[in-house]
């Protein structure tokens, strides 16, 4: 019972001491690395309108785009600069569906089932879908094999992905449209707007002006204050929008092999030579093993070899072996492992079968093989049968083509058969049934198996390279040291400027994606030095000098460029009220008082895009074609400077008023089916986080 009562008495302080306990309890969870909240916070690539996508999300269109490409191109992998471009197709992909997708839900847009049917197998079939389905042999649209298609693409996975995909492109294309189409509807040109157009356009002018430049005013005489910078800064903010940039400054130490690196290549090839010229080692074997490039099984005339191989050439024999010798950095041996007699081109035609499985592609081949041999017609086989649309529509004939230029399985068939052969191989494309039409002229060809090796920087270069970067940067902890031993050690500074988060190229860098993610990372501030980066072969050491924000240019930044842009104003104002105070009546005695000279321009129209002797000059160009002929002008400023005009010739073309307007609506229409997904996007509030991960 006192357990009890003393429980009871502080029962206060023990649900004080739990409720710590659990609040301390959650924030651990959450803190780490399994906490939702803040795992969730990480793993957000991007936020658009408020909608928070993750990296899941993203990489999920990253994929499909890479999966949709390698089914259509064929080809098994992606390379660097193919990902990355597919990478950014997956971003603009991932921006537009939320950004359009809530306009076309607040507008009410949609594509309707029967609006897709109508695409694939109705009257009104999309284009993309119209190609895919085409009957070759007849160029018309097959509609039963788009329906067949349909039919059995559920019991294939590749074939279901690629029509899921597929609809949801022409699905997309469609809302677009409709978007675009309602917006169009909402532009219209008037007539009042043609008519000005028109008027503008009407003329071709020849004019003579006078201009006193701004440059003509010391700027000592002309003062601007700090409120009216500030003051046109306000005025005209928006013109001051960015994006996040940062500028870097680095230096580079470049890895390059030795001269004792360059000696223990020479030493390797030349201590090889007797195991490669040993006539029971075999050449193509040993170069696919043991050199810096494969074999590359081709045949050559004399004049194709290398210079140095040519003359060697005219005394060998098989099994001879060439070298050491040195060629674009590489040291070399070649063994002449072949001399042929085979003619420089062949002339074929063939029958491409590569369908659904091998199977069923050596029985189609096998039947075409005995129908060619028994005499029936090749090319009527082909046009009816071969998949290689380019040739199929000419009876498969390929012309001539010399040695190399086709795949080896089909090359090796064509050089080494004889004339009239009828043969099947099959290569990576399919198999393929091959009439060997005609052959030229045999002439003498080599061919070489080449050992090379090229002289590469060893490790002990690299790590020798690698102190002496790390030594810098050891020593160069502040950005003052930094400059400092740029110019102790001889360095060339290298920059980096105005880059942009998604960038990725810096200078000469070799994939410098690193660099830029470091420059953007939230943790590195300005002054900051970077960790040894390793670009391709040399290692970077670089500063951040410089960040700006999303949002606006500083005034600071800005202000020099205000500072002109007022005081070329002020200028301007002055050099009008003096040219209205001189009086003058004609250009040339109005040139005489300002000190300069009659210049002239001739052909000139509303649409010119510079006058000569004035540079690009809108103001001077609007001037000269609405002035009356034979009259002089006020005075205007324009760019650089304040101009005066007399036209001495104006042109009539005679514009029509309906024509400028059709012309306008057009023009008008044109830039809404340009710009109406970027509007939206410029229009969407997006923070873009990719810089997180890649």
């Amino acid at each position: 019972m006192a357990t009890l009562e003393r429980i009871r008495n502080k029962a206060g302080l023990v649900i004080l001491v739990i409720g710590i306990g659990l609040v301390a309890f959650l924030l651990g969870d959450l803190m780490n690395s399994g906490g939702s909240l803040f795992r969730n916070e990480k793993r957000q690539v991007a936020e658009i309108n408020g909608t928070s996508v993750s990296i899941d999300e993203f990489q999920a269109y990253i994929t499909e785009m890479e999966d949709y490409y390698k089914l259509n191109s064929g080809t098994g992998g992606i390379d660097e600069n193919t990902s990355v471009r597919l990478r950014e197709q997956a971003w603009n992909q991932l921006v537009q569906d939320i950004v359009l997708g809530e306009k076309f839900e607040d507008l009410g847009i949609d594509v309707t089932g029967d609006e897709l049917y109508d695409m694939v197998a109705g009257q009104n079939i999309h284009p993309q879908i119209r190609q895919i389905f085409t009957n070759q042999q007849t160029g018309v649209y097959d509609k039963e094999q788009a329906i067949a298609f349909l039919q059995r693409k559920n019991n294939d996975a590749q074939s279901r992905f690629f029509w899921n995909y597929l609809e949801k492109q022409i699905k997309n294309e469609r809302l677009i449209n409709k978007y675009r189409n309602l917006v169009q509807k909402g532009i219209y040109v008037t007539t009042a707007q043609a008519e000005s157009e028109a008027k503008a356009n009407e003329n071709t002018v020849n004019f003579d002006f006078v201009t006193q430049r701004f440059s003509s005013i010391p700027d000592s005489t002309v003062k601007v204050t700090e409120s009216e910078i500030e003051s046109y800064y306000n005025k005209n903010i928006e013109q001051y929008k960015q994006e996040a940039t940062r500028e870097v400054e680095y230096v580079t130490f470049a890895i390059e092999p030795s001269a004792e690196d360059r000696q223990a290549t020479q030493q390797w090839i030349t201590e090889a030579k007797n195991e490669f010229a040993d006539p029971a080692t075999d050449a193509v074997q040993y170069v696919n093993m043991n050199s810096d490039n494969r074999h590359i099984d081709k045949n050559l005339k004399e004049e194709q070899l290398s210079s140095k191989l040519q003359e060697f050439v005219k005394e060998a024999k098989e099994g001879d072996v060439y070298g050491p010798y040195f060629e674009n950095e590489t040291y070399k041996l070649s063994r002449l492992v072949s001399i042929n007699q085979m003619p420089d081109s062949v002339k074929a035609r063939h029958i491409l079968i590569n369908g659904d499985t091998p199977e069923a592609n050596n029985a189609i081949a096998d039947s075409l093989l005995a129908l060619a041999k028994k005499g029936q017609d090749f090319a009527q086989l082909a046009k009816d049968n071969s998949k290689d649309n380019g040739s199929a529509i000419n009876g498969g004939d390929l012309g001539w083509f010399q040695e190399g230029r086709m795949v080896k399985p089909f090359n090796d068939a064509c050089f080494n058969g004889k004339k009239g052969d009828i043969v099947k191989v099959e290569s990576q494309f399919g198999i393929h049934i091959i009439n060997i039409q005609d052959k030229g002229t045999p002439v003498t060809k080599y061919n070489f198996a080449t050992l090379e090796r090229k002289i590469n920087f060893s490790s002990k270069t690299n790590n020798i390279v690698y102190n002496k970067a790390g030594k810098f940067a050891a020593t160069s902890k502040t950005y003052e040291l930094f400059n400092e031993n740029i110019e102790k050690e001889n360095l060339a500074k290298r920059y980096g400027r105005n880059l942009k988060v998604n960038d990725r190229n810096v200078g000469s860098l070799e994939s410098p994606r690193q660099l830029i993610r470091w420059a953007f990372d939230e943790n590195t501030s300005v002054g900051d030095m970077s960790e040894i980066f390793e670009f391709g072969d040399m290692y970077v050491v670089a500063y951040l000098t410089k960040a700006a924000d999303k949002g606006y240019t500083s005034l600071e930044e800005v202000k020099n460029n205000i500072e002109r842009t007022i005081r070329n104003e002020k200028k301007a104002e002055l050099i009008v009220n003096n040219i209205k105070s001189k009086n003058a009546t004609d250009l040339a005695t109005l040139a005489q008082e300002l000190g300069t000279s009659v210049q002239s321009a001739t052909d000139i129209t509303f649409s010119s895009y510079q006058v000569p002797g004035a540079g690009v000059e809108p103001a001077l160009v609007a001037l000269a074609t609405l002035s009356k002929e034979g009259v002089m002008s006020a005075p205007i400023a324009g760019n650089s400077g304040v101009y005066v005009v007399k036209v001495t010739q104006k042109i009539a073309k005679g514009v029509n008023v309906n024509s400028q307007k059709d012309q306008l609506q057009r023009s008008a229409s044109s830039r809404i089916s340009y710009r109406i997904v970027e509007a939206a996007k410029a229009d969407a509030d997006i923070t873009d986080e990719r810089v997180k991960f890649y």
